[in-house]
């Protein structure tokens, strides 16, 4: 459709699609003048930098991606609608910070990320060169959630990285870039698909052909158990867990390189799910929290990027859905694995259907409000993306960094990642401060970390055994 803009000019423009819808409405009904829809990373390493160069492989590679000309504009009853620029008018500026401490630094630019993004009519992204204290140099970039998601932002930089590398030292140029355009009339064809009908079905029939699944809580005592008390409903299985703070601190446990790759190695041995090895730990603490439930239900965030449209377009593709499984005490820890691969299999099938559209069929069966749920945490795995580097001491020296912008939608979100330098996995909590939660967030990475080793030393353990070593919780 062309809408035509403040200024006079007509472009064409296109709704949302239900990626950014849902973050859009998250970020108005969840956490009001909060900044959840920045997404600001960084990328530093030690050695040869040449500023002029970066500069010019940065702007070529804006240049390339339609998402640095994304803009929004709202029309009466909020309605927002999306076009692209003929340019996209951003500046990179540079700046430096290397008279400040490594760690001083970094808080400065994490403070400063939390200004909210103005996004309506304007270029809603800002990218930074950064000189840091010994020697580190590398690119900031603040990113609007609806612009970009985190597989965007890297493949961004891996572009731009790229690009400067064939400019400085003659390697191959990058492969280009796919239309965002292309990728959002695909997916604004969806509703009317054969595969939107299998996926309403899907939807509904997890909550309305099985049993009431039920809550399991990462705070103790556990929210359902206290809501059972006041509502004087003994038989209560979902809970109310949104609170109107959406502040937020992140707790980041580093597991190290060599259990990392113990972990990744018994995967790839037994053709094992990396995510879903990670899950079992996770849902593995949950039992434990709640006397040793067999039916745990979280939130999994699935980023659909199949295709090469998919990988090379930007923008956000972030849904999250709920997942449940059951593990009986008497399986293996391999087992249980099998049957978390399963329903991650299950959803991925039916992952096409936006968050918001999926949590509104469940909730309707459910027949309770938008606050209860079943799930208290929501999981994210970032799988390894190799940024390119050029020589030893680039690759053994890269830094990357999420900067977090202390406001969360969510109650607890776990985004597991792999660090540059030595692959080894960091375990991020981002966690709304309402509840306090770190002793109990210490306890129930413990847990995890403890039923990694256990499943490592012997994946033919039973459940059963790996609940009642992880019982007791770990003096601290």
């Amino acid at each position: 459709m062309e809408i035509k803009l403040k200024n006079g000019q007509k472009v064409k423009a296109y709704p949302l699609i239900p990626a950014q819808s849902l973050m859009l409405y998250v970020s108005r009904h969840h956490s009001k003048n909060a900044p959840v829809l920045n997404i600001v990373t960084g990328y530093y390493w030690q050695g040869d930098f040449d500023t002029e160069t970066m500069k010019e492989a940065l702007y070529e590679a804006m240049d390339r991606c339609d998402t640095m000309r994304l803009r929004f504009t709202k029309r009466p009853f909020n309605k927002v609608y999306q076009y692209l620029a003929d340019k996209h008018e951003i500046e990179i500026i540079e700046e430096d910070l290397s008279s400040m401490s490594w760690d001083d630094a970094h808080e400065f630019l994490k403070q400063r990320s939390h200004s909210i993004i103005d996004m309506y009519e304007k270029p809603v992204n800002e990218i930074r060169i950064i000189h840091l204290e010994n020697g580190y140099n590398g690119i900031y970039m603040k990113l609007h959630h609806l612009a970009f998601d985190g597989y965007s932002s890297k493949a961004f930089l891996a572009d731009a990285l790229s690009i400067y590398f064939h400019k400085k030292y003659g390697t191959a140029y990058p492969k280009p870039m796919r239309s965002y355009i292309e990728m959002v009339e695909k997916e604004l064809k969806y509703p009317k698909s054969e595969q939107h009908k299998k996926d309403v079905a899907f939807w509904k029939g997890t909550i309305k052909n099985e049993p009431e699944p039920i809550y399991t809580d990462y705070v103790r005592p556990s929210r359902l158990i206290r809501q059972r008390i006041e509502k004087k409903k003994p038989d209560l299985r979902k809970a109310e867990v949104l609170d109107n703070n959406p502040e937020s601190r992140t707790l980041r446990f580093s597991l190290d390189a060599e259990t990392s790759e113990k972990l990744i190695k018994m995967c790839s041995e037994r053709s094992l799910s990396l995510p879903c090895v990670l899950m079992m730990g996770m849902r593995s603490a949950l039992s434990s929290f709640n006397n040793d439930e067999k039916d745990i239900s979280y939130k999994v965030m699935v980023n659909r990027r199949a295709t090469l449209l998919d990988k090379k377009s930007g923008g956000v593709r972030m849904h999250f859905f709920s997942m449940r499984n059951i593990v009986e005490p008497e399986m293996t820890f391999e087992e249980a694995v099998r049957v978390i691969e399963k329903a991650q299999n299950d959803i991925f099938e039916h992952s096409n259907m936006g968050s918001m559209e999926a949590v509104m069929l469940r909730h309707l069966a459910m027949k309770c409000g938008p606050r209860y749920t079943y799930e208290c945490i929501t999981f994210s795995y970032h799988p390894h993306f190799p940024m390119p580097y050029y020589g030893e001491e680039m690759k053994k020296s890269s830094r990357g960094f999420w900067y977090n912008n202390d406001a969360s939608v969510q109650p607890l979100y776990l985004t597991v990642m792999h660090r540059s330098y030595d692959n080894g996995l960091d375990f991020n909590f981002e966690y709304r401060i309402a509840n306090n939660p770190v002793d109990e967030l210490h306890h129930f990475y413990d847990k995890m970390l403890d039923t990694f080793l256990l499943g490592i030393e012997n994946p033919d353990i039973k459940v059963s055994e790996i609940l009642a070593k992880i019982k007791k919780d770990k003096v601290k």
